[in-house]
């Protein structure tokens, strides 16, 4: 019968992403012999990410989307157990023979990897663990994650009409593409944010701007 766990100490890096509006969370986990990257987009419009969490499984090469439930500003991210996630983790351990089969205690597991997930999570290490990873894990998630996933390339910044606001999905490319300061690449997300204005991009690499994120800052300041 499916079991509810709770990954609570999510709460800490869910708020902290939350107050500083970096919608996205990245980060890596150990057990054992396992290496999990945890994923979560928790932007409003990402309609087919809301809610979920990503673990990729970097032994077996898997990505496992999990539903997570309960109110989550109150630290609550409960998700129910199966014996194929179950499954999942103990391949990811390499506990895929019989003589572990006793041994693993799944619960156990759960609870040691929850009180491992990090209390702080700089925008520099979001952003490493996000472009190191990219090239693994692109192919395993829904393909709105990033915005026209083709256009890699910067051509400059766009005024929105009033009723629309830049979407993370498109802002989201800077943690990729640009490879500037992470401290440019917050204030240059917040000062689009207040202006109401996002960023364009392209496939072609020829009308890419020159320039790094401060010059574009201080053009729209």
């Amino acid at each position: 019968m499916d079991k509810r766990l709770n990954l609570s100490n999510l709460i800490h890096i869910y708020t902290e992403s939350i107050e500083r509006q970096e919608l996205t969370l990245a980060f890596e986990l150990a057990n054992g012999k396992g290496r999990f990257l945890f994923l979560m987009f928790f932007d409003n419009d990402d309609i087919s990410t809301k809610d979920n969490l990503y673990i990729f499984m970097k032994n077996t090469q898997k990505m496992k989307p999990i539903k997570m439930y309960g109110n989550h500003e109150n630290g609550q991210f409960w998700i129910y157990k199966t014996s194929r996630l179950e499954k999942l983790f103990k391949d990811e351990l390499l506990l895929n023979n019989n003589s572990t089969k006793n041994s693993f205690d799944f619960d156990q597991f759960f609870y040691n990897l929850n009180l491992s997930i990090p209390t702080q999570l700089s925008l520099k290490d979001k952003i490493n663990t996000f472009r190191n990873e990219w090239h693994q894990i692109k192919n395993h998630l829904p393909k709105d994650i990033i915005d026209e996933s083709l256009k890699i390339h910067l051509i400059g910044v766009v005024k929105l009409p009033p009723n629309k606001k830049p979407r993370e999905k498109t802002l989201r490319k800077l943690y990729l593409y640009k490879d500037s300061r992470p401290s440019d690449i917050r204030k240059l997300i917040d000062n689009l944010k207040k202006m109401n204005m996002t960023l364009a991009w392209t496939s072609d690499k020829e009308k890419s701007i020159s320039g790094g994120i401060s010059q574009i800052i201080n053009s729209i300041e």
